[in-house]
């Protein structure tokens, strides 16, 4: 979406803010820190032996599930590229593409550098990168997300840099579920998503959703009502 950048990048120029090219490789550890190793196989290849199957008419060029599988019954691991994307995509709001693990993966080392300048000194920063992450799970894509940027920034802060507490706040429209779902029974990153109410996830509320174990307590969603606007967040 090169209009969005494009119109956040002139916003927050006349707001006088610097805005600075943070392409920096961070390697593939960051994202294996998050992220099933399977899962990492499947984005990284998925594209290509999606082009290498015999031509469907009216198949889609980018690699998309149409049935999705019932991951809590077991079954095994499937060895197809169609069968992993059915195990690994939750909707059909993340298709890869040619270009796309080189995409999520800029995105993520982008959310990891913005951290890492924060801590070498910067009072803030911010990451303006696309693909999001909130709603990637360890081993799922959801929702236009691959990897879970955040968490994967966090983690890495937390392995070179020794960082002990911290706290998400997420303010998306959309409850920031796949954040939840990998820090949900941990009480060293508190996580906090004010969201639409029953926006997306579709139907989800999350307002009794607290976390568990040494967990509990560190997970706060608060759900708004559609059109609240800023005073409901205020």
């Amino acid at each position: 979406m090169p209009e969005r950048v494009d119109a956040m990048r002139a916003a927050l120029g006349e707001a006088g803010f610097t805005v600075q090219d943070g392409s920096v490789s961070h390697g593939l550890a960051p994202l294996a820190r998050v992220h099933d190793a399977r899962y990492l196989d499947f984005l990284a290849t998925a594209h290509a032996e999606w082009s290498a199957l015999p031509n469907v008419r009216g198949a889609s060029a980018e690699v998309h599930a149409n049935v999705f599988a019932m991951r809590r019954h077991g079954g095994g691991y499937p060895r197809s590229v169609e069968g992993r994307a059915s195990f690994h995509f939750h909707d059909q709001l993340a298709p890869i593409g040619p270009t796309t693990w080189e995409a999520a993966r800029a995105a993520a080392d982008l959310a990891v550098e913005a951290a890492e300048r924060v801590l070498r000194g910067a009072r803030c920063a911010y990451a303006l990168c696309r693909p999001p992450g909130h709603h990637a799970e360890k081993t799922t894509a959801m929702g236009f997300c691959l990897f879970n940027n955040i968490a994967v920034a966090i983690e890495t802060m937390k392995a070179r840099h020794g960082v002990k507490r911290v706290a998400v706040i997420d303010w998306d429209v959309h409850c920031g579920n796949g954040t939840q779902q990998l820090f949900y029974g941990r009480d060293d990153v508190l996580t906090i998503s004010l969201h639409q109410e029953h926006c997306f996830p579709p139907g989800y509320s999350g307002a009794h959703d607290r976390g568990e174990g040494v967990g509990l307590g560190f997970n706060i969603n608060i759900p708004l009502q559609a059109g609240g606007g800023h005073n409901a967040y205020m």
